[in-house]
């Protein structure tokens, strides 16, 4: 379960990563690249709240659930219980 609340913790930090590099952008090189890893991790995380719709209706608050999963994507879905 440690394994799960770093991931999340490193996933927490590339997202403020990224927010910040869109108010106060980084160096040439790293605008870019931050900007297309964060959004193919947006696409990513969006296909995989697509694709466990049915397991995340049945649980409390399905909204702050899919939020979640937005932004800790599998990891987030791997900390749930199985219903």
């Amino acid at each position: 379960m440690s394994v799960l609340i770093f991931a999340k913790g490193a996933l927490a930090a590339f997202w403020l990563l990224a927010l910040l590099n869109l108010l106060y952008p980084m160096g040439e090189g790293w605008y870019l690249a931050v900007n297309l890893i964060a959004g193919g991790m947006l696409l990513a995380h969006l296909g995989e709240m697509l694709l466990f719709k049915a397991r995340l209706v049945g649980l409390p608050q399905p909204w702050l659930q899919r939020v979640q999963v937005l932004l800790f994507g599998f990891v987030h879905l791997r900390g749930l219980a199985r219903g």
